[in-house]
């Protein structure tokens, strides 16, 4: 009880002008000692098609990496493919400036692409030698001989420092491609490439990164072009580049790997390999009836072409893995995770749907038994969170366990569940494999009892707490003594948090606080925060001025979760009281014993009467009555709410 002055309970590249270049006798950058190539990273356009090896896209991302712009050519016109001059026996016996002066003919001399020349022969380091003209320029080494460098590759190489950056001296003449209907051009260097496309631009591609592409066009799954230069910018000193038919991704711990299709736009809805997913792990993998994998740090994502893309990861993974992944009886994922009741997750399948609560792990729920599940409201029903996944039992059915009751399947009956309330009773007969079978029907009421049919024969309970009857201790403490009442008949003699159960330890700071307020604060939810941290789980909430359907609903629902309502009532002075309560303003908490629905009465247990007045410790009242009079006007407006329920979720 409460007097009227208390509440009650509970996220450029510069291009060089072309003159003359230094000579250098340094010896070439290493890839590691290599200049980043640009620090503002593209936004990676995503393709249409869903497949993840569908043609690569033609859509292309702004490429702030790029040095020339997209629509440039690399030359203004075609010419001869470039080739190897010191593996030439012709050309053996020239001198450089003879070599070089060989390529400037083949290339058309000062009528073609390269024009009149505009310096002589010009010494680099190594041994190798340069020569300028109005449109690019000739390198020539021992080793490799003399090729041109010119146009939108040429820039690129520029803003690399040419032959002194980390691509080195050129190893071949620009060659002209076409991938995947993109035209384009490509010359190669002694540590690595430079691709040019009419869609994105000229960009170097080394290190790891070329490596992995490389291997993808070995395989036929090519990227088709850069539209961005490798990016340094990526999560823990990893590395990226995108492509027009995808990217790839680098770090030291996972390697590089492509990602590409529906599973790439996935991955940016993730947030790239900042988000959940991480890095890439491996390489798009084939899976069962035409669809595909790929490993991330975080989990697995799957694609298929009825399914699209989605993600798998932490204990959901491992269930699915037990069933043998998308070979298995549940198929592929239909969705990603998706936040539920009280903490939990769940995942739809092609087969059925995956559950998981830290009560509970992950399970399966699918088929007939998904049927009834359903009509429990799904886990956030009475029923709650899968605990076990589908176990084979008598005469051809089946069961599934769930936190709140089990449902039952055999081909005679069909699927029905038989909730806690009336679970144990079932057990005492020996379940389904004892002499009533399996069930037939869902619990009703009839009269004041409740009842479920089986094959043969009916079970049937009152519906009521066998609540041991507890006084407060003092004026106040009324919260406290009916916890202590509700938690001494559902046998949680101790909390989570090993607490040994007393009305004290209830009223503690730690649970209602009662002893801290002087009342049980219905504004602060003291009664369901001190109940829900004694049980270890969300168990109870609050209804502010319930209705009486809300009342009587919690009330008859009371039953099947295990967990009595309990009543936060406001009398006031000159209205009417209940249970020889003198005549006066206050709020106080009790709990609900049972219900007839042949009066529509309930049953209160009241912890006030022997300290505070004379009364019986449990009286019937008429619920509707009770609801209107005492749970739904407020006398005292201080905003500090003193009137509701406390209900089982």
């Amino acid at each position: 009880m409460r007097s009227s002055l208390f509440a009650s309970s509970c996220a450029a590249a510069a291009l060089f002008a072309l003159s003359i270049a230094p000579i250098s006798l340094a010896s070439p950058t290493s890839e590691a000692d290599a200049p980043t190539p640009s620090t503002q990273a593209s936004s990676p356009t995503q393709t249409e098609t869903p497949a993840p090896e569908a043609s690569p896209s033609t859509s292309v991302p702004s490429s702030d990496g790029s040095t020339t712009p997209s629509g440039d050519t690399p030359t203004g016109e075609s010419i001869p493919n470039g080739e190897d001059r010191s593996a030439t026996d012709d050309n053996v016996s020239l001198s450089p400036e003879e070599q070089i002066r060989q390529r400037w003919q083949d290339m058309g001399a000062e009528n073609r692409v390269l024009g009149t020349a505009t310096s002589g022969l010009v010494p680099l380091r190594d041994g190798a030698f340069i020569q300028f003209y109005r449109g690019g320029q000739i390198y020539w080494t021992a080793q490799y001989g003399a090729h041109a460098s010119r146009g939108g590759i040429h820039s690129a190489y520029g803003a690399q420092r040419w032959e002194n950056g980390p691509l080195g001296f050129p190893t071949s003449d620009e060659e002209a491609q076409t991938i995947g209907g993109i035209r384009g051009a490509l010359q190669t260097y002694e540590n690595g490439q430079i691709r040019w496309s009419s869609q994105g631009g000229a960009h170097p591609i080394w290190g790891k990164i070329l490596e992995r592409y490389e291997i993808a066009e070995s395989e036929g799954r090519s990227l088709g072009w850069p539209t961005a230069n490798e990016m340094k910018d990526a999560a823990d000193g990893g590395a990226y580049q995108h492509f027009t038919g995808g990217s790839i991704y680098f770090h030291s711990r996972t390697g590089a790997h492509r990602v590409t299709g529906g599973i790439r736009n996935l991955w940016e809805r993730q947030g790239w390999e900042r988000g959940h997913m991480g890095y890439p792990a491996g390489e798009e993998t084939p899976a069962a009836l035409g669809g595909v994998y790929q490993a991330f740090q975080g989990g697995t994502t799957y694609w298929h072409p009825r399914t699209g893309s989605y993600y798998v990861h932490d204990a959901m993974l491992g269930a699915y893995g037990a069933a043998e992944y998308e070979r298995g009886r549940y198929g592929y994922p239909l969705t990603n995770e998706t936040p539920s009741a009280n903490g939990g997750v769940f995942q739809r399948f092609q087969g059925g749907t995956a559950y998981w609560h830290p009560g509970s792990d992950s399970y399966f729920v699918h088929d007939a038994i998904m049927g009834t599940y359903g009509f429990y409201n799904w886990e956030r029903g009475e029923l709650g969170y899968p605990l076990t996944n589908e176990t084979a039992s008598a005469n051809g059915g089946i069961f599934q366990r769930f936190q709140g009751g089990t449902i039952y399947w055999s081909p005679r009956t069909g699927s029905h569940a038989v909730p806690l309330s009336m679970l144990d009773l079932y057990g005492q007969h020996g379940f389904e494999r004892g002499h009533l079978g399996y069930p037939t029907s869902e619990p009703y009421w009839d009269g004041n009892r409740e009842k479920q049919n089986f094959e043969h024969g009916v079970l049937e309970k009152t519906n009521d707490f066998n609540v041991t009857w507890a006084g407060q201790p003092n004026n106040y403490f009324c919260g406290p003594a009916s916890g202590w009442m509700i938690l001494n008949a559902i046998g949680a003699h101790h909390s989570a948090q090993g607490t040994p159960l007393s009305i004290d330890a209830v009223a503690s700071r730690d649970y209602m606080n009662t002893v801290g307020y002087g009342y049980t604060s219905f504004h602060d939810r003291r009664f369901e925060y001190g109940m829900n941290r004694w049980l270890g789980r969300d168990a109870y909430t609050t209804i502010h001025t319930p209705s009486v359907d809300q009342v009587r609903d919690s009330v008859k629902n009371s039953f099947r979760k295990g967990l009595p309502t309990t009543v936060d009532a406001q009398e006031r002075r000159g209205g009417p009281h209940y249970n020889g309560h003198p005549n006066s303003t206050f709020s106080h908490i009790m709990v609900v014993t049972s219900y007839d629905p042949n009066t529509d009465s309930m049953r209160i247990a009241d912890p006030g009467v022997h300290y505070l007045w004379n009364g019986e410790e449990q009286f019937w009242y008429h619920l509707p009555s009770f609801t209107q009079n005492f749970l739904q006007t407020e006398v005292e407006r201080d905003g500090r709410e003193h009137i509701g329920i406390y209900t089982a979720r």
